[in-house]
């Protein structure tokens, strides 16, 4: 099986819902859920993968505090590799508090923390380029790595055969394309969300956006396109893979980590592109039926096509 180092945001996520609105001239707001998790996309991503059973390092920058020492823990308790999680007494560590709506639909109130200062010295390259795949998510939220250390680590891995996977977050700077431009030649995986790719590649469809970064230099694409499923491209032909209907939704938090967390779990073991755009779907769908990022994924065998074993094509 293939090995996975994950990079970028990892913060505590503290989750609360549900809630219709919210007014400062309101002076308590009852509520039925509140929880905390861990959280922060590359994170998510290594604890699903962790759960999967596949080979995982993280690779992010902590605060020396309450919730980094709580957060490595959980890391190491599912067996995620934390020898390469940085502690600071810098600043503290990164809180994303999400308010949930009894649609499952969330907004964020974020503050990054130590993982902003998160840059290519805190990283160890060669442990990074040691494994088989390298992951970055949340790549908008990492201003110290965004443009000065990223695109050189993954056109690094990319000289070295590392397969590289790149999921990238909202840009509030509003640059877009002018950030990321030089990161997509160096991209095997590129995992955004419609929403995301409409920004980047300045384009109205998914079909189009897949055709453009493809164009660019990607060589495969899968858009995130929520309960509709994904738009994939595999650097010849374009193709929807649609996610099967579920009950109900309880939070859409981790829904996209979950969905880049399946995706890669099964190209980890082999699997076909399209194959692990189809399991990718039913992670996230797994997750979005709980309050949080994680815990929801349990094993792999939640997720994988049945009657399929392709182990022995790695």
């Amino acid at each position: 099986m293939k090995s996975i180092a994950c990079v970028g945001m990892a913060v505590a996520d503290l989750i609360v819902g549900p809630t219709e609105s919210f007014h400062f001239t309101q002076d308590v707001t009852l509520l039925d859920t509140v929880t905390t998790k861990p959280g922060g996309d590359a994170a998510n991503v290594a604890l699903n993968l962790g759960a999967m059973g596949v080979p995982v390092s993280l690779h992010t920058k902590l605060g020396s505090d309450l919730f980094g020492d709580w957060l490595i823990n959980t890391y190491a308790g599912e067996g995620v590799d934390t020898q390469y999680v940085n502690q600071t007494d810098g600043d503290s560590t990164g809180v994303a508090i999400a308010l949930v709506d009894k649609h499952g639909e969330r907004v964020f109130l974020y503050r990054g923390g130590a993982v902003d200062s998160l840059a290519l010295n805190d990283l160890d390259q060669s442990a990074i380029l040691h494994h088989d795949i390298v992951h970055c998510s949340g790549f908008f939220l990492l201003p110290s790595l965004e443009e000065k250390g990223l695109p050189k680590l993954f056109a690094k891995a990319r000289e070295q055969g590392v397969k590289t996977s790149l999921d990238v977050g909202w840009d509030n700077s509003g640059r877009w394309l002018k950030t990321i431009g030089p990161m997509l030649p160096s991209l095997d995986y590129f995992l955004p969300t419609l929403n995301e790719a409409q920004q980047i590649a300045e384009k109205s469809t998914i079909e189009e956006c897949a055709q453009y970064f493809v164009d660019a230099g990607v060589s495969q694409v899968v858009i995130k396109a929520g309960a509709k499923g994904a738009y994939a491209h595999d650097g010849q032909i374009g193709f929807w893979v649609h996610a099967q209907p579920i009950d109900g939704v309880v939070d859409t938090t981790g829904a996209g980590d979950g969905f880049v967390s399946g995706f890669l779990a099964s190209i980890a073991r082999g699997l076909p592109f399209k194959d692990a755009v189809h399991n990718a779907n039913r992670a996230g769908a797994i997750v979005v039926q709980q309050y949080g990022s994680t815990g929801a994924i349990k094993n792999y065998q939640q997720i994988e096509l049945q009657g399929n074993n392709y182990e022995a094509v790695v």
